[in-house]
C-alpha cells in the first residue's frame, strides 16, 4: 500500500491535466509507504533524437517515429535526468526515500503499457547500483477527462501487480 495526501494527489492530477495531451511525469518521496514530497519532472521526449528513441520497444518506436517530435510526448515520456538528479539530492537532504514514479496516460487506461514495463525494468539495473529503494509506478489516466483514474503498480520480472493507493 502507498499512502498519498489528498493535496499531492490533486497536484498530480492537475499536472496531468495541465500537460494534456502530453504525458506528464514525476517522482514521489517519503518514508515507509507514506508520500511526503511531490516532484514534477519535465517530459523531454520531444527533444530526443532517433538514436535515443531506440530504447523503446518496437511497437512504441514505430508509433513515435510516425509522429512529429512535438507530438511524441502525447504517447510516451522520458524524464529529464538533470531534474531527476536534483530531486534525488533534495530527497536525500530531507532524509526521505524514493517511493514512486508517476506519469499520465492521456487517452488510455491506468495500467502499464509494455513500454512502461520495459522502462521500469531498465531502471532496476540502475536502482540496485545506486542503492535506491524499489519504487512503485503510478499511472494517472485521463481517458475519462472528468474522472481521472489513478493506480499504482509494483513492476518486477516484467510483470505488473497492482498495489493499493490510500488517499489521506
Amino acid at each position: 500500500m502507498l499512502a498519498i495526501p489528498t493535496a499531492i494527489l490533486e497536484a498530480m492530477v492537475a499536472h496531468a491535466r495541465e500537460l494534456d495531451p502530453h504525458e506528464c511525469c514525476g517522482i514521489l518521496a517519503g518514508m515507509n509507504g507514506y508520500v511526503q514530497e511531490h516532484y514534477r519532472i519535465t517530459n523531454i521526449l520531444a527533444t530526443l533524437t532517433d538514436r535515443e528513441l531506440a530504447r523503446f520497444d518496437q511497437a512504441k518506436l514505430s508509433d513515435l517515429q510516425r509522429l512529429p517530435p512535438e507530438q511524441r510526448a502525447d504517447i510516451a515520456f522520458q524524464m529529464d535526468a538533470r531534474e531527476m538528479a536534483r530531486a534525488q539530492q533534495d530527497i536525500r537532504a530531507k532524509g526521505l526515500q524514493l517511493q514512486a514514479f508517476y506519469h499520465s496516460h492521456t487517452s488510455s487506461p491506468a495500467r502499464p503499457s509494455q513500454t512502461d514495463i520495459t522502462i521500469a525494468m531498465e531502471f532496476e539495473n540502475f536502482r540496485e547500483k545506486l542503492h535506491l529503494p524499489e519504487p512503485l509506478h503510478i499511472i494517472i489516466s485521463l481517458e475519462h477527462k472528468t474522472s481521472p483514474d489513478i493506480r499504482a503498480y509494483r513492476i518486477q520480472n516484467f510483470q505488473a501487480t497492482e498495489v493499493r493507493l490510500q488517499s489521506l
